[in-house]
């Protein structure tokens, strides 16, 4: 069967954008596809900066014949009273091509209608794509986008060239003033002229022999293996990170490991300073031994064959540079009194309109001290109080002010300097931690405390002023810090109502507020940073923690706000999906939910039940009612709910011999609440109802 290869050149695309619009690539083609109801194969996609390709195998070279059946006017209307067309029938043959034979009479709830059998044939897939390829192109999302050409077409980057060949024929259109070919760039400096393609085979081929490997898996193969041989020459270690390692993949068209060194004095800096540096401001890769002891080495990958060293030297002299200019910073600052620099943080602005740092760590001091009641860590606030103070001292020094990337570090490093608790100078350290949910485990609880207070206070001050996130765009990191937010509450276990802390922060920057439907004073600001973070909380759950959508809306409450019990709810029900023992759960509370649809809450009284089966089941519930709630509150769900199963018999019983709407009312309402205990004990573990059988 035919196939299709897409390849869309550009200029250098940030690494941090390529896999949102691979994934998207991906995503939009099989669903445009599939809306025209072309049948395909397999499709996989591939992506470096600078070229994004789709190749879809087995595809249709038609789309599916549609046969669908077309009503006309009534058959009172059809035909006059001699049974010949009327003009209103005539006119609906003509419309439609067909003879009187074509009729036929179908029945509706409006009555006998005539109809036609109309068989429609799939378009060619080739001219399809023609108008596929620029749809799917103009839905791309991106974190920024520019134009760069009379089209005025905004993309992340300009175009260079587009390739579109279906069944070996280029697929002729137009896009951002680009007009699509059948030819593509090799390597940007190993390989000069444009390449003609004439199959996917030829695509692979032609790119290998111009220096491009194509795929991810390959270039990441040879990255590693390359590191390896690296590791073993100089008997070390290099402990590559998925950032780093993902950034070297996606930059690197022809990758090649390079090594280098620097002097060995500049090991007396500290190591945070040199692996900070490397990481992060130059994308090196520091090199330690076996006994984790950082070595005077460092690993990069080029995206060209460094037998003349250039590349490496060059990183070499920057990296002699730099680490010159750092040690004159650490040993300038330190000379400082750093406790002293918090009055200088009065003439930083946080944002525009959002006040100053020195503002914000008054904030901090008193969100961190609410925090610490709120979650039970009430002995940190001393350590946690001064940490908060101190916490963005380090922006005035000139070691921050030269690499930004070593906020909080150097303040934890300053402090532990001038004879700070270890408590208090780790506190600052890892505040800034985590950098989203995939991120690193922020492990000292101060540290993620406080990092909790300045997130939070982060959210509430840009949203306050009505900066959202827009699509995949978050220049201020909201969606980021929201996500650190989540990962914070579920890796230190924080067994709090964040609701509490939303509304604490909204108060605290004077939010006004409202009396709500319920008669709660709320603010604004509050309703919508509870409602941001439970969107972000949703997606976490499914994308992250790859929990069912319909378990995620079970496991959240409407009034609480406590993540980590949901975190550990959904854990434990998914780990029970499937089983025999959810199925019962999901039936009984969907029938619990249906009698008790929209019922106030009535009052259980023993003195009420005369039926045998209700008796007992009163006995059983309350005999086990205990139990369960204690298993609940140790965060033992599947217990819990293995607990609720248990009734099940007798609740069946109960279905099935007890009238439930008696005719005496006092006796229905009784009968009611017995019911509605149990569906409130089922609903601490989640709303059953709402999962999928």
């Amino acid at each position: 069967m035919p196939d299709f290869v897409f390849e869309l050149g550009v200029e250098e695309v940030p690494v941090s954008d390529i896999r949102s619009i691979e994934e998207q690539l991906r995503e939009k083609f099989q669903q445009r596809l599939a809306e025209r109801r072309v049948k395909l194969g397999g499709i996989e996609t591939t992506a470096t900066n600078k070229r994004f390709m789709v190749h879809i195998s087995g595809m249709a070279a038609r789309a599916e014949d549609v046969e669908e059946e077309v009503v006309g006017p009534s058959r009172e209307i059809a035909y006059d009273e001699k049974d010949n067309p009327t003009l209103a029938l005539n006119k609906f043959m003509t419309a439609h091509n067909v003879q009187k034979a074509d009729l036929k009479e179908v029945e509706t709830k409006k009555g006998l209608y005539i109809a036609i059998q109309k068989k429609t044939a799939g378009e060619s897939t080739a001219v399809l794509l023609e108008d596929i390829i620029p749809q799917v192109l103009g839905e791309l999302n991106f974190s920024k986008a520019m134009v760069w050409n009379e089209s005025r077409v905004p993309f992340i980057r300009p175009i260079k060239n587009i390739l579109a060949l279906f069944n070996h024929e280029r697929i002729p259109f137009v896009y951002a003033g680009i007009e699509s070919s059948n030819t593509i760039h090799g390597h940007h400096l190993l390989s000069d002229d444009m390449i003609e393609i004439n199959s996917f085979k030829d695509y692979i081929e032609q790119l290998n022999k111009n220096f491009v490997l194509v795929k991810e898996d390959e270039r990441k193969e040879k990255i590693l293996a390359e590191i390896k041989d690296i590791e073993e020459d100089l008997d070390a270690v290099v402990r590559l990170d998925e950032e780093i390692l993902e950034y070297y993949v996606y930059n690197n068209e022809y990758p090649v490991v390079f090594t280098g060194t620097f002097d060995k004095k500049y090991l007396d800096l500290p190591h945070e300073i040199i692996s900070t540096f490397m990481i992060q401001e130059k994308k090196l890769q520091p090199i330690t031994d076996k006994k984790s002891k950082l070595m005077n080495a460092f690993l990069g990958v080029s995206n060209i064959p460094d037998e003349n060293q250039h590349v490496a030297r060059g990183n070499e002299r920057v990296i002699q540079a730099t680490f010159e200019d750092a040690k004159f910073f650490w040993d300038s600052d330190r000379h400082i009194d750093f406790r002293a620099l918090r009055d200088s943080l009065k003439n930083i602005l946080f944002q525009r309109d959002l006040g100053t740092y020195f503002e914000k760590t008054e904030r901090l001091v008193r969100t961190v001290e609410f925090l610490s009641q709120e979650t039970g860590h009430t002995k940190l606030f001393p350590d946690l109080k001064e940490a908060a103070l101190f916490c963005k001292n380090d922006l005035v020094t000139q070691m921050v002010r030269e690499f930004p990337s070593l906020q909080g570090i150097m303040g934890g490093l300053y402090l532990k300097e001038s004879g700070a608790k270890q408590d208090v100078w780790k506190t600052v350290y890892g505040h800034y931690l985590p950098r989203g949910f995939s991120s690193e485990i922020c492990e000292h609880r101060g540290a993620g405390l406080l990092s909790l207070a300045d997130k939070v206070d982060n959210l509430a001050c840009f949203m306050s002023k009505g900066i959202k996130t827009t699509g995949s765009k978050d220049p201020y990191g909201i969606r980021r810090d929201a996500n650190a937010i989540v990962k914070l509450i579920i890796d230190l276990e924080l067994d709090f109502d964040l609701g509490n802390l939303i509304r604490f922060t909204a108060e605290l920057l004077g939010s006004p507020a409202v009396k709500s439907s319920s008669g709660d004073r709320v603010s604004g600001l509050e309703i919508q940073l509870r409602e941001f973070l439970r969107g972000r909380i949703e997606s976490i759950f499914k994308d992250f923690l790859n929990l069912r959508g319909d378990l995620t809306a079970a496991i959240a409450e409407k009034d609480i706000f406590n993540v980590h019990k949901m975190y550990l709810r959904g854990q434990a029900v998914s780990t029970m999906m499937g089983t025999e023992s959810s199925q019962h759960l999901i039936i009984l509370h969907k029938r619990l939910k249906n009698i008790l649809k929209e019922l106030p809450p009535y009052r259980l009284s023993e003195d009420l039940l005369q039926e045998t089966e209700e008796k007992i089941l009163f006995e059983i519930f309350k005999e086990s009612k205990a139990k369960i709630e204690e298993l609940i509150l140790a965060d033992q769900y599947i217990e819990a709910c293995s607990d609720i199963s248990e009734m099940k018999p007798v609740i069946d019983r109960f279905f099935d011999h007890v009238l439930i709407m008696a005719k005496d009312e006092r006796v229905k309402e009784n009968r009611v609440a017995l019911l509605q205990h149990i569906d409130e004990l089922l609903s601490k573990v989640a709303n059953f109802s709402l999962l999928k059988e």
